[in-house]
Formats: structure tokens, sequence, C-alpha cells
């Protein structure tokens, strides 16, 4: 034991003498009071059954707080907030007397909470409604030149769970999400994307989830030109028979290689509406539009030709009581 106590003794004395020097600076630390302006009361309530309906009155609050300097500045660089638990709603507006260990110190040793001015804040509550509601994408920017949607754009989940005050979400149909760039998508895959739920505007409800994933498929854009594609005039019952020149046209189809390659041209119709017809008398000529339809979604056709002349025609008269032969 005698050659444990003196084995490198110099060093042992050394730490026990550094030992009382820190002891003596921390004791003989400046101590200084100090007051914080605007902090936030913040309500954390428990029961399931309330909500707060609004921000307590007032918001914030003034702390004059004490101890030693370099953990009150440490304090103010970190903020703080005062916490006022509610395990329990009695009535739907509550005036709460506020508790000095509510103030959330951050463990910052030897500091304590002398004041609060005001004392008191006002709570306003109102029953939780939960309901389940879906949600929409919006879009900005553009692909890059080159790229086509190959699918729709879809999101997972697409319904999500908010929870807030029964007024506040009598109106609520739908989850804005933030705006997804599709500048972001550099090349032709699928590609997901995280997109946080956007809370502007929902403050009092809590959204869960409160982020979901976007789903992106992209392909090369191909176009293709269809030639002597028929324009078909849409005559209402009982009206004269009208002719169209040119009768056939040129249409031009861009959008992902799948959906251009595969696409169903059965069902692809080049026509004169009816209503662009009206009015027009017998040997009337008139320019019209044309119009395309039987494109999926997705698939952009343009006519090469989108103006083209119609012309009524003048039926012969009828011959009345005359014989046939």
């Amino acid at each position: 034991m005698p050659n444990a106590l003196v084995r490198n003794w110099h060093l042992k004395i050394s730490a026990l003498g550094l030992s009382i020097f820190l002891w003596a600076l921390v004791q003989n630390e400046p101590l200084d009071q100090e007051t914080f302006s605007s902090v936030p009361v913040i309500i954390d309530i428990e029961d399931s059954a309330w909500t707060v309906a609004g921000a307590p009155s007032p918001p914030v609050v003034e702390l004059r707080l004490g101890g030693p300097a370099r953990e009150i500045i440490g304090l103010a660089r970190d903020g703080t907030s005062v916490r006022v638990p509610v395990s329990l709603v009695g009535s739907s507006d509550t005036t709460i007397a506020l508790q000095r260990d509510w103030v959330q110190l951050n463990r910052r040793p030897g500091v304590t909470v002398e004041s609060i001015l005001p004392s008191t804040v006002r709570v306003s509550f109102e029953r939780a409604v939960t309901k389940s509601i879906p949600v929409f994408m919006r879009i900005e920017g553009e692909l890059r030149e080159g790229l086509a949607l190959s699918s729709a754009l879809g999101v997972t989940p697409q319904v999500v769970v908010v929870r807030g005050p029964e007024s506040r979400l009598v109106g609520l149909d739908s989850v804005a999400l933030v705006p997804l760039d599709l500048g972001r998508v550099r090349d032709s895959d699928i590609f997901t994307f995280p997109l946080a739920v956007d809370t502007s505007g929902l403050a009092g409800i809590s959204v869960v989830p409160n982020e979901v994933m976007a789903g992106v498929r992209v392909e090369p854009m191909i176009t293709r030109v269809l030639e002597g594609v028929v324009v078909r005039a849409d005559v209402r019952g009982g009206e004269a028979r009208v002719t169209v020149e040119p009768a056939t046209i040129r249409l031009s189809l861009a959008g992902a290689r799948t959906l251009v390659t595969t696409m169903d041209l059965s069902f692809l119709r080049v026509s004169i509406p009816a209503e662009s017809l009206a009015g027009m008398v017998e040997g009337e000529q008139r320019s019209v539009l044309v119009q395309v339809d039987g494109v999926p979604a997705l698939v952009t056709a343009r006519p090469l030709t989108e103006v083209v002349t119609v012309r009524r025609a003048i039926d012969p008269p009828e011959d009345i009581g005359q014989d046939p032969s």
C-alpha cells in the first residue's frame, strides 16, 4: 500500500491541484441576472378529447433569470420556452397560473427562475376531431427536353389523418403538399421524391404522416406522324351534309415512347364539331377548327392542318307528283 500511494506522486499532486483550482473557479464565477422577453408559452395538452383552439393569451411572457453568467448566456443562445402541461380539461376557457418549473432551462446548472410576467395565461380549448382526408400534389417546373411522363403522377399514401379543433376541420376536404419540381428529374427512369405536407394555414392541426412519397415515371419523348387521317363532320339530324376540304390531314402525336408506340389508333377521331356548323345554310362555306379525340392521357395530338374548309351541300329539290318513268 505505501508503494501504491507514492508511485507517480507528482502526477497525483498535479491532478489534485487542478481539481481544487477548477472548483474554486466555479465557486467564484460571477452571478448574473437577465431578463428574457418574448418567451413563447406552449400548451402541452394530454387530454385526447380536447385540443387548443388557438394561441394562449398572452402568447409570450417575460422571464427574470439568475445564475452563472456563462450559463445564462448559453441559455440565451439556445432559447427557452414555458411548456404548460394540461392533463385534464375542465372548461373550454381556462386561466392557468404559470409555474417556475415549467420553464425549459435546458439543463443549465445554477440557473433559477426568479419571476414570470404575467404570471397567468388564458387558454381556450375545443373538442378535438380526427378524420382522414386526401392529399393533392402541386407541380412546378418542367421536365428536361427529350423527356416525357409515361404514367400519371402518384403519391403514397394518398390519405393522411388530421386532428384539430372541430371548427377548423369542418371545411377541410384535402391537404396540399409542397410542390414537386419536375426539373429535379434528370433521366428516363422511375423516381421517388419525399414531399412534405404544406402546413401553412394549418396552425393547431396535426397531420400524420407529415410526409408522403411521390412516384414519377419518365421515358424518352418521341414524335409520331400519322398520314391520311380522315376528317369527319358531325352533322345534326335533318341538316344537309357538308363537304370537307382537305378531307384528310396529317396528325402529330408526341409523348413517352411506350404510350405513343402502343396507342390504339381505332379510338382516334378527327372531326368538326356540330357546334361549328350551326347556322350554316345551303351552299355556305366556312373555315373551322378540327377537333381531335381518343388520345390517351399524357399524349399530345397536334393536327398539322388545324383549319379546314367546309361547305354545306345544296340538296336537289324533290320531284313531287311526276311520273317516275
